[in-house]
């Protein structure tokens, strides 16, 4: 539609301009604009063109805008990774599952990803812009056999193919997460999983079971090297604060999670409704964190 636009304002355009070529510089001594010999015919279509080639650009921007979006990674100058779950579709050719999904770097540029989840490898399918609400992007799986696929780097490109291809992705239900835990956001050096079952109520509060990686691995105050943490946290929406109900630290050995340190209680980790806020310590979390934003999502049932 905004391509027709563009074509219609050029036939115009030409028209004007050839109807101009055809003016003489001057006559009787008088310089005539070309505006004086363009009916009012042909000035009409020339508005009306401008009109709704404006009309398409807004129209377009709005509905690009209007699908629903999620930050995937963050970093201090704002998102570094977004993605639209409504986009993704999934496609399977000789035993290969194929997905496509429509991200956003930097808050400013739209690209048709096409991820091969057998080899864990992506390609781009193009700069888009996401104009279908019901997530229509059979366009991504066009010639996919001559599409180019590489391994993305060790980091964030890495672990978004794992949570597309695994399940893990927030919003998009390609298959059942199979690590058990569900991407949420990933900010400077961690990463931060929720459970799949999401959240407990429990009146004015909201416990949930959460991973949180250290990206690179971590040294605990007494030098000891962990890699992630199992968590309980509590919310408390009516103050935007937060508590940690349990909490197990642990590192990666030889393919195994090996417990380095624990506290709290560990049996809220198999019932959320046993927390008992009344006796967690809470606190605010820092404005813009991982841990804020978790919080707002869990509060607004957006988990």
């Amino acid at each position: 539609m905004l391509l027709s636009a563009f074509r219609l304002s050029e036939r115009v355009g030409r028209s004007v301009a050839g109807e101009c070529r055809r003016i003489p510089a001057g006559v009787n001594g008088t310089l005539h604009s070309c505006t004086d010999a363009i009916d009012e015919r042909r000035v009409k279509h020339l508005l009306a063109a401008i009109a709704l080639l404006a009309f398409v650009v807004h129209a377009e921007k709005a509905e690009a805008t209007s699908l629903k979006i999620f930050p995937f990674a963050y970093d201090d100058h704002g998102p570094v990774l977004e993605y639209y779950p409504s986009t993704s579709a999934t496609k399977t050719l000789q035993g290969r599952v194929f997905i496509a999904i429509t991200v956003r770097e930097r808050a400013s540029t739209d690209l048709s990803l096409l991820l091969d989840c057998q080899k864990r490898q992506l390609s781009l399918a193009g700069p888009t812009i996401p104009t279908d609400s019901a997530g229509d992007q059979s366009s991504a799986f066009d010639g996919i056999e001559n599409k180019h696929f590489i391994s993305p780097n060790k980091g964030m490109y890495e672990r978004f193919v794992i949570a597309v291809c695994d399940g893990e992705l927030l919003g998009v239900a390609t298959s059942a997460a199979r690590s058990g835990w569900t991407h949420f956001i990933e900010s400077p050096g961690r990463a931060l999983y929720v459970a799949p079952e999401g959240t407990r109520k429990l009146g004015k509060y909201r416990a949930a079971s959460i991973r949180l990686y250290d990206l690179g691995g971590a040294i605990l105050p007494d030098g000891r090297h962990i890699d992630a943490r199992d968590a309980v946290w509590v919310i408390d929406c009516e103050q935007g604060l937060g508590a940690v109900a349990y909490e197990r630290a642990f590192a990666r050995v030889n393919g195994r999670n090996q417990t380095i340190t624990t506290m709290g209680d560990e049996t809220v980790t198999h019932d959320l409704s046993a927390v008992d806020p009344g006796k967690l310590k809470f606190g605010r979390p820092v404005p813009g964190s991982s841990q804020d934003r978790f919080g707002k999502a869990a509060c607004a049932d957006q988990l």
